[in-house]
């Protein structure tokens, strides 16, 4: 009776000591069977410094320079129009006013320095000549009357002898007047020289005619 007991007592064990052997092998199995996951490291994480308020600067306003009035220009007046010029007149022949005209004087080399001419009553007829019209010798601008006057003759004609057989060098003024000595025609300019008898530019002896 007390070995039934005992062998049952130690079955019990043995059993008891076969589950728990098998329960360790079983745990140390599954120990090295489980692959343990290796936990990776974090970064250690570097602590973000405190922002620190950076001081804006003080914008300083910087006044703005005063501004001087300048004065404006004053604005240019367009020019006024000017009309177109007036084509210039052509000059047209000078009629004199006198009541005598005079023709162009004529010079040739004379022995005698001296001015002579005719004064016709009318320039288309030749033979109507004026009697004692009345002849000055002076300055070429009729200024002055160097002599007396003289009167044409019957024919009509005159002559002033500046110098007998010699040149007389000088510039002349004849014209016509009126018994008051007003003068009453065109002034016939002359200008004598000494020049000799080969050049033809020679005037001792001139000739200066007058007609109505």
């Amino acid at each position: 009776m007390d070995l039934n007991k005992r062998g049952t007592r130690l079955a019990f064990a043995i059993m008891l000591f076969a589950g728990a052997l098998g329960c360790h092998i079983t745990d140390t199995f599954l120990a090295q069977a489980t692959v343990t996951p290796t936990r990776t490291p974090r970064p250690t994480l570097t602590p973000i410094p405190s922002a620190t308020a950076t001081q804006v600067p003080t914008m300083t306003a910087t006044p703005a320079p005063t501004s001087t009035s300048t004065r404006r220009p004053a604005t240019a007046r367009p020019p006024t129009a000017k009309p177109p010029p007036t084509a210039a007149p052509v000059n047209q022949p000078t009629v004199s006013t006198m009541e005598y005209h005079v023709n162009p004087p004529t010079c040739a080399h004379s022995g005698d320095t001296t001015i002579q001419g005719t004064v016709y009553l009318s320039k288309s007829d030749p033979s109507q000549r004026y009697y004692r019209a009345i002849v000055a010798l002076g300055a070429p601008d009729g200024s002055t009357i160097y002599v007396d006057p003289l009167f044409t003759d019957g024919n009509g004609q005159y002559t002033f002898v500046l110098a007998a057989q010699k040149s007389y060098p000088g510039n002349w003024g004849v014209w016509l007047v009126d018994p008051s000595k007003k003068r009453k025609s065109d002034i016939g300019v002359v200008t004598t020289n000494d020049y000799g008898p080969e050049n033809p530019a020679a005037c001792w002896s001139a000739v200066v005619d007058f007609w109505k």
